[in-house]
């Protein structure tokens, strides 16, 4: 582990997150932990207002072991809402902001929450949902809004200095549960991950000791608190290594690098389609102007433009493998040569392993499904919430699998090669969409490219490609194909082009392909000859 001068203090010692809180804001109350959009929040700040929060929540009814259901764009109250629910033992289910419809109504009533903790600006469509949702027999309202019928209101501000105490602390197992963190469903309704309460504190584990973090970092992340990067990669890790967390209300391209350096963040977390649209951006004089020395979750980067970003950013990535399910069992470190190259090796918490259809494990080298499990506890999910048929499922033969197909090669290094739904059968040949999208994306003026299967007349599937051109730009289709013919294998050409605008993306911001898989329109253009407009 790197110490760059001061005292090393992960608090890994401790086995759940509240407990470590409180023994921060003992040891050095004035300490500054989180900075919100430029206000700063000492340790005896955080936790006082957490106490107070606690305390309404129990008056309003409130207690160990219940789920309560947290719906909030980001904000450092949805922080003291965190830290309150865990001060009462009770299980959060925060619950994606981007949320709408049939999605929201699912999560709300699948969750079995009782009390329902929402920001005003949200209130109106948790409101046209609530029908579906008939076991929310509380909201606490955080901010102006209509009160919905139905259902009891309580003013989060009220809750918030309320004389009530919250009983003394029962401190939990560490398999106790803490979070259910819904994922995307794209191939059906999402999944409830039931993560443990010592789950933050191994995962900050593995960041302090892969990419030797302590407490003089400032960890920076623009994303919703309601997944788990933000949530355990950023703010987890802060609260664990004893450093300090930076978040913002919201990512925008334009003012990201300026919150960067207002904030002095020494490292940044980001998705995917951050790190593209950051690329994007015209270069400028200040973009080395800060002191981050590490990103993670740069993804989104194309494999041969990722040096480039370095070189630009004055910056190092690593990249790994995360689940909502997992955690972070493989990553790379800053100053691994192979730091982008790769999903990085597993980390000594996890066994890690590609295996066939049968769960026979493979040689190295040979494409398989990635699967994974614990090595020590706390580290995974315990199982989906009130799904035991698909936690036995993910977990079957001790394996969770991934659903990602991956290699795993003879240094150790990680290379994942699909998702198992997302991978294209043709003529016989197994096709990564991510390599195609890789290729296309390489021809000039393409923001944005998703490769899908569609059904094939001749059996098996064709290779539709769906491109969204960068701002006044067209695409001309026949070059496209000509580039597409110079660049990618005879079984991996595209048959059918669709250009968007944008691509359907879920609530969790991956492309949604499902929603892709089609051959008619007027927008889908049949490259063998045939076809339908553009």
């Amino acid at each position: 582990m790197c110490d760059r001068g001061r005292q090393v203090v992960t608090g890994v010692e401790y086995q759940d997150l509240w407990s470590l809180c409180e023994a921060r804001a003992r040891e050095h109350p004035d300490r500054v932990v989180l900075d919100f959009d430029g206000k700063l929040w000492t340790w005896a700040e955080l936790i006082a207002a957490a106490e107070g929060l606690a305390g309404g929540l129990v008056a309003a009814g409130v207690g160990a072991g219940e789920v309560v259901g947290h719906m909030s764009p980001n904000h450092p109250e949805a922080v003291v809402t965190m830290l309150a629910l865990l001060r009462l033992g009770a299980v959060e289910c925060p619950v994606n902001a981007g949320l709408r419809g049939q999605q929201l109504a699912h999560v709300l009533d699948h969750s079995g929450a009782r009390v329902l903790i929402v920001d005003g600006s949200l209130m109106e469509r948790v409101s046209d949902q609530l029908p579906s949702a008939p076991g929310v027999q509380a909201i606490v309202q955080r901010g102006q809004c209509s009160t919905p019928a139905g259902v009891e209101a309580i003013d989060y501000a009220g809750l918030r200095v309320s004389a009530d105490r919250p009983p003394p602390f029962a401190p939990p197992g560490p398999d106790d549960p803490m979070n259910i963190i819904y994922t995307s469903g794209t191939t059906g309704p999402a999944k409830g991950a039931v993560l443990p309460q010592a789950f933050p504190i191994e995962q900050a584990r593995i960041k302090i000791e892969q990419w030797g973090l302590t407490a003089d970092d400032v960890l920076f992340s623009a994303l919703p608190l309601y997944h788990v990067n933000a949530r355990f990669s950023t703010l987890g890790t802060a609260l664990v290594v004893d450093g300090r967390a930076a978040l913002v209300s919201r990512f925008s391209a334009g003012t990201f690098w300026d919150q960067v350096r207002a904030a002095g963040a020494t490292e940044v977390g980001v998705v995917g389609a951050v790190s593209s649209i950051l690329l994007r951006q015209e270069p400028g004089p200040a973009d080395r102007d800060h002191n981050v020395r590490m990103m993670h979750g740069a993804a989104g980067i194309p494999m041969d433009r990722r040096a480039d970003f370095e070189e630009r950013f004055g910056l190092r990535l690593v990249t790994g493998f995360a689940m909502t399910e997992t955690g972070h069992f493989s990553t790379t470190s800053p100053d691994d040569p192979m730091r982008y190259r790769a999903s990085g090796r597993p980390v000594p918490q996890y066994e890690v392993a590609v295996v066939d259809a049968d769960d026979n494990e493979l040689p190295p080298g040979t494409v398989g499904e990635l699967v994974v499990r614990p090595w020590v506890p706390g580290v995974m999910m315990t199982g989906y919430h009130r799904q035991p048929e698909a936690t036995e499922a993910a977990f079957r033969n001790g394996w969770f699998h991934t659903g990602d197909l991956a290699t795993i090669e003879a240094d150790g290094y990680i290379r994942w090669v699909d998702r198992i739904a997302d991978a294209i059968r043709r003529r016989g040949e197994m096709i990564s969409s991510t390599e195609v999208e890789r290729a296309v994306c390489a021809f000039d003026g393409i923001a944005e490219c998703a490769a899908v299967g569609v059904p094939s007349e001749l059996g098996e599937e064709d290779v539709k490609l769906v491109v969204v051109p960068e701002p006044s730009r067209a695409i001309d289709p026949a070059a496209l194909q000509r580039h597409c013919q110079a660049t990618l294998p005879d079984f991996c050409q595209p048959r059918y082009l669709e250009i968007l605008e944008e691509l359907p993306k879920t609530a969790t911001h991956k492309v949604n392909k499902p929603q892709l898989r089609h051959t008619d329109g007027p927008t889908v253009l049949d490259l063998a000859g045939g076809s339908t407009g553009i």
